[in-house]
């Protein structure tokens, strides 16, 4: 078996490599691309939604800035007249004319209040269109506005409160009179607020967006519900409404404890929001701080159900998650396609490591692939298994699978001890002598094909056919400390396999040759006899010699079953107990000589232990 080395097996296995380098590029291609237009996508819903909420605060604001700032305007032109003695202050005839002119430039306004410092206040009312007098107590807080007033330069506003006299919210404004540098007194103008809830009204949309105006944190000035109805009553109403009391719960619940902050990417943002629950549904509001009016404290604004928003904020969301469908799709398609790219690799890599055991036989077909390159590396693998198929039928291939254990490297020319098997056929020229030569081959290569595998399974090297013999040797190489016993087995083994064929072949009545082996071990050369194009890894010396003249011996040995093995006194010493050895007399005085005598015949029917 041939072993890999460490370095063979370290690395990742390309089934796994190739399909997670293929998702990592996918990743690493789509994660920047997902993550820009994620954050395109918010930023831009951030700015949308931000430019949507400051137009519509604006148009609230603007509407309350048109409905006030010409009442202002106009007290501030009466300012100056009189300042300026255009307009008599003591004149009641001359005010009368003049509330009336103002009244029709301004329709908002419902009343005025001409309040001086002597004598007594008169009142102006849209509704009857009269100029009255009124006894100053009438007058709320007459002296504390009187007082505000002497120190003001110009137009003042004042908290909203209910109007009795006109029956709905008003946002009163004064403005102090001089004549001549000296302060007179007061003129305050009454400015309705049901205009505004109508405006409100307009622009609500139900459902989704409802606007609001509020005094302070808890009253309502202005609100779609606050609006007259058709037939022009105003509601029954003696105050300012609260949060709770204007029948909007998503406006009362406005101040409810832990919101959440709305928040936008620009620091000059002129709005404020926050969203929360009220009941199973988020809503948000949306607000601003008007601080022109001080000291009254109105905040405009609108809410608006969550998922208004939540639409906008899901197609954000819808980019992340088609993102990570998208990712995930295409990683399964690259894990798919990573790893049919990897099977040709991979049968390549089984085929190369059936070529590597040197089993050819068993080299698996490559499958074919759509890759041009691989398909001519499949197609080139399988010329090379082929070739090598059909060299290895020349080569001793136990022989090459050893030599590639040691890295391929080719072995160092030495003297070692081994032990060398030389075998022959007996009678088998006569055999073949009248028979065709189809006929004496497969013989041959049937018999063969028996005992070669016994030989190489016991670790034995073959090296050569001689003829109808073989030369074969144990202990290169790789060192083996008790090649002779090997040897011996291997021997008796292969004396097994040749009575086993032979008794097979008379039963079927064709003829078969009994068998001669030698035995010898002694100290040879081996290694790579021959040049550079062509070289045999072999053993030559005397003993090898020596185990051949052994063999040819053995005509003169007494016959036992269908074997005849001779071994030297060295190799039945170097093999130890376990055998059963005849002792031969008579040999030649060249293989006395040589083998040292006695020799022995091993005893083909002993048990090997």
């Amino acid at each position: 078996m041939v072993l890999a080395k460490k370095s063979e097996t370290h690395g990742w296995p390309i089934a796994r490599l190739l399909p997670a380098l293929m998702v990592g590029l996918v990743f690493v291609s789509i994660v920047p691309v997902i993550g820009v237009a994620w954050l395109a996508a918010q930023s831009n819903l951030d700015a949308s939604s931000l430019q949507r909420a400051e137009l519509t605060i604006d148009l609230i604001e603007r509407r309350l800035e048109a409905h006030l700032r010409p009442v202002q305007s106009q007290l501030t032109y009466l300012s100056e007249a009189i300042a300026r003695g255009e307009i008599d202050f003591d004149d009641r005839e001359q005010w009368r004319i003049f509330a009336l002119g103002t009244l029709a430039a301004v329709p908002q306004t419902v009343g005025f209040v001409v309040l001086p410092t002597e004598g007594e206040p008169t009142r102006f009312v849209r509704a009857d269109r009269t100029m009255r007098p009124e006894q100053r107590h009438n007058i709320r807080d007459a002296d504390a506005l009187l007082a505000r007033a002497r120190t003001m330069d110009g137009p003042g506003w004042g908290e909203p409160v209910w109007s009795f006299v006109v029956g709905e919210p008003i946002l009163p404004i004064i403005v102090p009179m001089r004549v001549r540098g000296e302060f007179r007194g007061v003129i305050g103008a009454a400015i309705g607020t049901t205009d505004l809830s109508r405006f409100l009204k307009e622009i609500e949309l139900t459902g989704e967006r409802t606007p609001f105006i509020l005094a302070g944190r808890d009253q309502v000035l202005a609100h779609p519900k606050l609006a007259k109805t058709l037939n022009g009553e105003a509601r029954a109403q003696t105050r300012l409404v609260t949060l709770d009391e204007v029948g909007d719960p998503v406006l009362a619940a406005v101040w409810a404890p832990d919101p959440n902050p709305l928040s936008w990417d620009r620091t000059d943002a002129r709005i404020e929001g926050h969203w929360n629950w009220v009941g199973e549904r988020s809503f948000a509001w949306i607000r601003r701080n008007v601080e022109a009016y001080a000291p009254a404290e109105l905040i405009v604004g609108y809410h608006e159900a969550g998922r208004e928003s939540a639409w906008a904020r899901w197609i954000v969301r819808g980019i992340l998650i088609a993102g990570g469908v998208l990712m995930v799709l295409t990683g399964i398609a690259a894990i798919y396609l990573g790893r049919r790219l990897a099977e040709p690799i991979l049968a390549l890599a089984g085929a190369a490591g059936a070529v590597e055991r040197l089993d050819l036989e068993n080299v698996p077909a490559l499958p074919r692939s759509r890759v041009r390159e691989i398909s001519r590396a499949n197609h080139a693998f399988e010329r090379m298994a082929r070739g090598l198929k059909l060299s290895a039928t020349y080569l001793p291939r136990a022989l090459v699978a050893r030599l590639t254990a040691q890295q391929g490297s080719l072995p160092v020319n030495e003297d070692r001890a081994v032990t060398i098997l030389f075998s022959d056929l007996e009678g088998y020229t006569a055999y073949s002598r009248d028979r065709p030569a189809a006929e004496t081959a497969a013989y041959l290569n049937e018999l063969l094909s028996r005992i070669g595998p016994a030989i190489e399974s016991s670790g034995g090297t073959i090296d050569k056919y001689i003829g109808d013999g073989l030369m074969a040797f144990w202990g290169a190489p790789d060192t083996v400390p008790d090649h002779a016993r090997i040897a011996c087995q291997g021997a008796l083994a292969v004396a097994k396999e040749v009575e086993t064929f032979n008794i097979e072949r008379r039963a079927r009545g064709l003829h078969a040759c009994r068998m001669r082996i030698g035995l010898h071990t002694g100290t040879v050369l081996v290694g790579n006899i021959g040049f550079a194009g062509r070289v045999d890894y072999t053993a030559i010396g005397e003993a090898v010699n020596v185990a051949s003249r052994l063999e040819q011996f053995g005509r003169r040995a007494p016959r036992e079953g269908e074997v005849t093995i001779v071994a030297s006194a060295s190799c039945r010493a170097a093999a130890g107990d376990g055998f059963a050895w005849a002792i031969l007399d008579g040999a030649p005085a060249d293989v006395a000589a040589a083998s040292a005598l006695p020799l022995a015949a091993l005893r083909t029917t002993a048990t090997v232990h």
